[in-house]
């Protein structure tokens, strides 16, 4: 139903409507592309760098068992994205932490805490009280990548800065750091997918 003041032409109301069709059909479908889907079973993902199939089974214990290349998220349905980000958290604060300390003995520093959090802006950071934080999404990435970016951060408690010598201790910990940067800057946007 249309209201339209009474000493409006029809000719006008309905090109009105058109435009308006037009505008939210043009809105409608910017939502669709700027919004993306939920990951769901049957979707395939990118764990490590490896494409798995993901898959729901019924059971009263939460739970994600990787078979093959099927991740088979266990519980009940509505938890599903809940379970399956949890285990992608966990992966992740693994592989951090394992590369972080890795690199950290290699340099000859210390680590005081290692934090995983959902960061928009940025993959890592390394805090002036020796506390590095890693975006957890990463763990999409190929593990290579991981690692880079553990030999980044680590190398900040060296460097606390972007000096040659910064990169140089990157360098000694990921010789090939600059493709594995490259590869990060290119692919970023497809490891913010929702769950």
């Amino acid at each position: 139903m249309v209201s339209a003041p009474s000493l409006l032409s029809f000719s006008k109301i309905t090109n009105f409507i058109d435009s308006a069709h037009a505008w939210f059909a043009k809105v409608s479908a910017h939502q669709q592309q700027s919004t993306p889907r939920v990951i769901a079973p049957g979707d395939s993902i990118s764990v490590l760098g490896n494409v798995v199939r993901v898959a729901f089974i019924q059971s009263p214990k939460s739970m994600v068992v990787l078979k093959d290349d099927v991740l088979e998220v266990h519980g009940i349905q509505s938890k599903f994205g809940q379970t399956l980000s949890k285990y992608l958290k966990d992966l992740a604060f693994q592989k951090f932490s394992h590369y972080s300390h890795e690199y950290a003995a290699v340099l000859g520093v210390k680590i005081n805490q290692i934090v995983i959090k959902d960061m928009k802006t940025r993959f890592g950071s390394c805090s002036s009280f020796r506390n590095l934080n890693y975006c957890w999404r990463v763990v999409l990435a190929p593990e290579p990548v991981l690692a880079y970016l553990c030999a980044h951060e680590v190398s900040h408690l060296r460097e606390m800065n972007h000096s040659k010598k910064f990169w140089a201790h990157v360098e000694h910990l990921c010789p090939d750091y600059k493709n594995l940067q490259k590869w990060l800057k290119q692919h970023s946007k497809e490891l913010f997918v929702p769950f």
